[in-house]
């Protein structure tokens, strides 16, 4: 508020009060009240259109803002060698830490249908194979941070993947494939 306001707004509370005090037919502490907020609203107002507009957005000032921190890039996740399946046809390599001995046995027959998975779309379904990611056992491994990592390295909200609970879905299909399998 400029001091111009400020004193435009007194003087109007000063003037409403005494109109009111005066001529009207409230109280002097009713009149009061009124005073101050009119006085308050019009040198609210009066501040308002007075402003010099504090900051220029014609960008001049974009070149003195900080720029904020890049993002440290993650180290990769050491790979397997392929694995050749008895049929002869190469099993894609996964993470290390993703291949526990336990279901190292799912892998023998082809990719499992990951749109089987609610949320996992074609597009989803081809990102996640390009990102080597074709069996529900791969993702039933994964933790909260392999959610962040494949959720930016697939263009997903990794919030979304943990609403639609992909783990949960292919620990139960992963599952059912080695049952049947």
């Amino acid at each position: 508020m400029t001091p111009a306001s400020r004193t435009t707004g007194a003087v109007t509370a000063l003037l409403v009060f005494l109109g009111i005090g005066l001529f009207g037919q409230v109280g002097w502490l009713a009149a009061l009240v009124l005073a101050l907020i009119a006085g308050g609203l019009l040198g609210l107002m009066l501040g308002w259109l007075g402003d010099d507009g504090g900051v220029v957005m014609d960008g001049s000032g974009w070149d003195a803002m900080p720029l904020p921190p890049r993002p440290v890039p993650q180290a990769p996740v050491p790979m397997a060698a392929p694995e050749i399946a008895p049929s002869g046809d190469a099993v894609p390599p996964v993470a290390v830490r993703e291949m526990p001995d336990a279901t190292r046995s799912i892998y023998a027959g082809g990719p499992d249908d990951l749109q089987a998975i609610k949320g996992i779309g074609p597009k989803v379904r081809q990102a996640l194979e390009q990102a080597g990611v074709t069996r529900f056992a791969q993702i039933a491994a994964w933790d909260d941070a392999d959610v962040d990592r494949m959720a930016a390295g697939i263009g997903r909200a990794a919030s979304r993947i943990r609403n639609d609970d992909w783990v949960g879905q292919a620990r139960a299909l992963a599952a059912r494939r080695q049952e049947a399998g």
